[in-house]
C-alpha cells in the first residue's frame, strides 16, 4: 500500500447565475470552507467532522464530499477500492445558503480523488477536460463547480450529453462586492419548482441581452454596463416576489443605482458598489440593510468580499 500524505484542500464559495447567467455563470468569492484529509493503515472507514468539534450539521447520507469522492473512483478508477480518510472541516460557507457551500464539497471531493489516483496509478490520471467534464456533470451544471474549481468568472455550459465548453475572466477591481446573507434558508430544489416550466420569447431576448452586457462589462469595465447586465427575467422575480422579505431591498437598489442579484437560488444576495464610491455610499447601504432586515426581523450577515481568482488550492504535509 502506497503510504498517502496528508492533505489539505481549500475551496472557495461561488456566486452562480449573477442575475441573467441562469446555470450558466459564476463568480468565485474570497470565502472558503477547507477540508483536511488523513490517511494511516489505522483507519479502516471514512469519517467525516467539524474541525471546531461540533456535530455535522448534515447527515451521512448527505456527506458529498464522501459522495464525490466515491463517485471518481468508480468512473476512473473502478477497479481499486477507495482507500479510506479521516476528513476535518472548517465551513465558512452558509449550508443552503446561495455561496456554493455543496460545489465546495464537490470540489474536494473529486479533487482528493484524483490526487490519490495519482499516486495509485499515475499512468491512468484523466485527463484536465476529462476531469472538468466530470466536475460539471457530477451537479448537474457547472456554473457553481466551475468556478470553485478554476477561481474567477467563469461562463460554462454543457447541456443535452455535450462536452463542456467554458471560458474563465478576472473579474474587474473597479466595483467592490458585499454578501448580504440573511439567516433563512432556501431549498434549491424547493426553489427551482418556482420558476415557470415555460418563458416568452421577449423575455430570452431579454436576457440574452443582458448577457451581452456582463460581457461587454468584463472588457470595458463600466459600472454602468453592470447595472444592466444583473437584470433578469427568468428567474429572480420568481425567487423574490412581492412577498419575499428581500423585494424591499431589491426595489432600493434598483432605484439607488445599486447592482445587485440572488446569489444562486438565494437567499443570499450579492451587492455591488462602484469601488471609488464605497467611501460614501458604504455606510447608507448599510443603514438601508439594518433597516429593511430589521422590520423583517431576519438575523443576517452583510460583509465585503473580493473575487477569488485562483480556485482550489491543495497542500501536502
Amino acid at each position: 500500500m502506497i503510504r498517502l500524505p496528508k492533505i489539505l484542500i481549500q475551496v472557495p464559495g461561488t456566486s452562480a447565475n449573477l442575475g441573467p447567467g441562469f446555470d450558466l455563470m459564476g463568480l468565485a468569492l474570497d470565502l472558503h470552507n477547507q477540508f483536511e484529509f488523513n490517511f494511516s493503515k489505522e483507519i479502516t472507514e471514512s469519517k467525516t467532522e467539524l474541525k471546531n468539534g461540533k456535530p455535522l450539521p448534515f447527515s451521512e447520507k448527505e456527506d458529498l464530499v464522501h459522495q464525490s469522492y466515491l463517485s471518481y473512483f468508480k468512473k476512473f478508477l473502478p477497479s481499486v477500492t477507495p482507500p479510506p480518510y479521516h476528513c476535518k472541516m472548517s465551513l465558512s460557507l452558509p449550508l443552503k445558503g446561495g455561496l456554493g457551500s455543496s460545489a465546495s464539497a464537490i470540489v474536494a471531493g473529486l479533487s482528493l480523488a484524483r490526487e490519490v489516483h495519482k499516486r495509485l496509478e499515475p499512468t491512468s490520471v484523466p485527463t484536465e477536460p476529462e476531469f472538468t467534464q466530470y466536475l460539471a456533470e457530477f451537479e448537474g451544471h457547472p456554473d457553481n463547480t466551475l468556478p470553485a474549481y478554476l477561481g474567477g468568472f467563469v461562463f460554462a455550459y454543457s447541456t443535452f450529453g455535450e462536452r463542456l465548453r467554458y471560458f474563465r475572466k478576472k473579474f474587474p477591481s473597479s466595483v467592490a462586492i458585499f454578501v448580504l446573507t440573511p439567516e433563512f434558508h432556501v431549498s434549491t430544489e424547493e426553489s427551482r419548482k418556482t420558476l415557470p416550466k415555460s418563458y416568452a420569447t421577449a423575455d430570452v431576448i431579454f436576457n440574452l441581452s443582458r448577457i451581452g452586457a456582463w460581457m461587454h462589462f468584463l472588457d470595458k469595465r463600466k459600472f454602468g454596463d453592470l447595472l444592466v447586465g444583473l437584470e433578469d427575467k427568468m428567474h429572480t422575480p420568481y425567487r423574490i416576489p412581492k412577498s419575499s422579505p428581500l423585494f424591499p431591498l431589491a426595489e432600493t437598489f434598483a432605484k439607488a443605482g445599486i447592482g445587485y442579484c440572488l446569489s444562486g437560488s438565494g437567499p443570499s444576495l450579492l451587492v455591488f458598489l462602484e469601488r471609488k464610491s464605497v467611501k460614501t455610499k458604504q455606510a447608507e447601504l448599510e443603514k438601508t440593510v439594518s433597516l429593511v432586515m430589521g422590520e423583517a426581523k431576519i438575523p443576517y450577515s452583510f460583509k465585503r468580499v473580493k473575487p477569488d481568482g485562483f480556485g482550489v488550492r491543495i497542500q501536502f504535509k
